[in-house]
């Protein structure tokens, strides 16, 4: 099941969907309708996602592992967020869209 979320609600459920899947392995694509789809990175763990209003941009940190250090994918000019349910009711994608593309976080 996916859900489209309303702007204003984009902080709290960035925040909420942290707390359900931290940890959780997964892949991160990006889509862009010249280049087709891209891997961006493959076999992290999801350590965060966050709103930043300012700049209308979503950060995604993903790590391998080590708390220490992380990667942080920053997504400019969102438009749309949704999230994906798979039948177990478990939170599988994370979509962002924007001018030009998509960016998609796929968890395992």
């Amino acid at each position: 099941m996916q859900t489209v979320i309303e702007r204003g609600e984009w902080p709290r459920i960035l925040k909420e969907f942290t707390k359900r899947n931290a940890g959780r392995p997964t892949r991160l694509e990006l889509d862009d309708p010249e280049l087709g789809a891209q891997w961006a990175a493959m076999e992290l763990h999801f350590r965060g996602a966050a709103f930043e209003p300012r700049y209308g941009r979503v950060e995604l940190m993903l790590t391998d592992g080590d708390p220490a250090e992380h990667l942080t994918h920053s997504v400019e000019a969102v438009a749309q967020i949704d999230v994906t349910r798979a039948g177990d009711g478990r939170d599988s994608v994370l979509r962002l869209g924007y001018p030009g593309g998509e960016t998609i976080l796929l968890l395992a």
